[in-house]
């Protein structure tokens, strides 16, 4: 694994974490929502089933996030210690600018009053010279 990879993992598992969430609500939303048929002559009793299918997706990928969010603080916990590690102050302001608050090249440049060519050239003193 790269130094770049290594950093890069924190916001990849918050993104794909994001991601789930967003799926959970939309069960959620299937769950919480009620449909009743007036008609009389009709008896369903598979409406129930759906629901406990949609319930048991929502309780599986509940289960999923959690243990998902588990492991991004762990690793959280790790790219932020190696950031930390980093011998120049910039780098490590550059470093927690990209690969913990997910910030664009565009937004670290306009923060730290530096050109875009500068923060990228930055970035790879910042990577050269980080241990891991």
């Amino acid at each position: 694994m790269t130094k770049k990879e290594f950093l890069r993992q924190y916001l990849d598992l918050s993104r794909e974490i994001d991601a789930k969430l967003e799926e959970v609500r939309r069960y959620r939303a299937l769950a919480t929502k009620v449909t009743q048929s007036l008609a009389p002559d009709k008896v369903q009793c598979s409406q129930g089933n759906k629901m406990e299918a949609i319930i048991a997706k929502l309780v599986d990928l509940e289960r999923e996030v959690d243990a998902e969010i588990d492991q991004m603080i762990e690793i959280r916990a790790a790219v932020k210690a190696a950031i930390d590690n980093a011998p120049d102050s910039k780098h490590r302001t550059l470093l927690r600018h990209r690969y913990i608050n997910g910030k664009t090249w565009e937004q670290i440049a306009v923060e730290m009053h530096y050109s875009y060519m500068h923060v990228c050239r930055l970035h790879g003193e910042a990577l050269d010279k980080l241990i891991m």
